[in-house]
């Protein structure tokens, strides 16, 4: 890939990477679930603990980010009390799964700890219990309430360990006797993983031919001779088509040979905790989709600048220190999300390098931003 497409290639991603979704990875698409279960049983089964299994498979609601239909299927076995035999509970399960908002925790946020990252959710649905106790066996109605958390520790294919704590509640038909009810409840661990193919796939990027090996540029009419076009300051444009001849090398030209200038791309939703350099947790999420952007680009020639700016409150010395630590905190971030550290730097503005005015709320905020800005070694 040349130059001028390397370039291309990383303005547009950054670009695409400033509006993309805001979940994180693993999370708002089609997954498979596989967890341990404890339960604790109600008081009227007169049996031990259960243990057993759960499946899942989950779909989010397009209308609603936050929100997935999951189908279950869990199976607990326990011991009776009375004769040590072991009886049986299998359950489908229909529920409503929604997301709460994003959080960290175990030093998460500080510079250079970008992990782990906690997706609380709370649940709610029906299911259909089968009880085979003491040979008897029979079906149920059910209801679940419960919630957990989803939590990203880096595991390979956006894999989560999931959490969760449910109560179980069904009629029951004297299959366990002793009550006309039943409330169990049930404690899992696990692992959750989105399914291939069903993510967001990549734009199409076309391949680049390369150049022919001679471009025919003058021929002689009466001898026939050719001469072929040529490239005298080497940046790719042909001298017949150059409108800047002698361009200096390294420049980044437009189709004319000419320079062009590259505008810095403001990657919207990059806050931080007041007064500090920890990145919010929005402010992540968005950090993640700009470094599965940034990954893809490997020209040794290109780095990026990431680039920190204040509003003008506080004095010069002290927005400087903090834009740096800021640029510095989201550098951090990208590396540990497996951007080449080769190809980051980080630099603070302080309120040198205004976009509104600052007499206004609304112009200062606009001003508290961080750039990524593509230039040349």
């Amino acid at each position: 890939m040349t130059l001028k497409a390397s370039l291309c290639v990383a303005c547009l991603a950054l670009a695409a990477a400033g509006g993309a979704s805001a979940n994180g990875p693993g999370v708002g698409h089609p997954y498979l679930g596989a967890n341990f279960v404890y339960e604790a049983g109600d008081s009227d089964r007169q049996s031990d603990d259960g243990y057993g299994f759960h499946l899942s498979f989950g779909v989010p609601v397009l209308s609603y980010e936050h929100l997935d239909v999951e189908f279950g299927y869990s199976a607990l076995q326990r011991d009776r009390d009375i004769d040590g035999r072991t009886d049986y509970t299998r359950t489908l399960h229909t529920d409503f799964l929604y997301r709460f908002a994003h959080q960290h925790f175990f030093g998460a946020g500080e510079p250079g700890f970008s992990r782990p990252v906690l997706h609380p959710y709370g649940l709610a649905g029906l299911a259909l219990v089968e009880e085979d106790s003491a040979g008897d066996s029979g079906y149920h109605l059910g209801a679940s309430l419960g919630g957990g958390a989803l939590i990203d520790v880096g595991l390979p294919y956006d894999t989560l360990i999931r959490t969760e704590l449910r109560a179980l509640y069904q009629r029951n038909d004297d299959t366990v006797a002793g009550d006309s009810a039943i409330l169990d409840f049930r404690a899992m661990v696990g692992l959750q993983m989105p399914i291939p193919g069903f993510g967001r796939a990549p734009a199409p990027v076309a391949p680049l031919l390369p150049p022919p090996a001679c471009r025919v540029a003058v021929v002689d009419p009466v001898t026939g001779r050719s001469d072929c076009d040529t490239d005298s300051d080497g940046d790719g444009v042909f001298d017949s088509r150059d409108q800047c001849p002698g361009t200096l090398s390294g420049t980044v030209i437009d189709a004319t040979g000419c320079p062009v200038q590259l505008t810095p791309q403001v990657i919207r939703g990059v806050n931080f905790e007041f007064d500090s350099a920890i990145l919010t947790a929005d402010s992540k999420v968005i950090l993640d989709d700009t470094a599965r952007a940034l990954k893809g680009m490997n020209d040794p020639n290109l780095l990026i600048e990431i680039g920190g700016h204040t509003d003008d409150r506080g004095s010069v010395s002290y927005n400087e220190r903090l834009s740096q630590a800021r640029a510095e905190s989201v550098r951090q971030y990208l590396i540990g999300r497996n951007v080449s550290a080769d190809q980051l730097t980080a630099k603070g503005y302080g309120a040198s390098q205004p976009l509104a005015d600052n007499d206004t709320e609304a112009g200062r905020a606009e001003n508290r931003r961080v750039e990524f800005r593509i230039v040349l070694r």
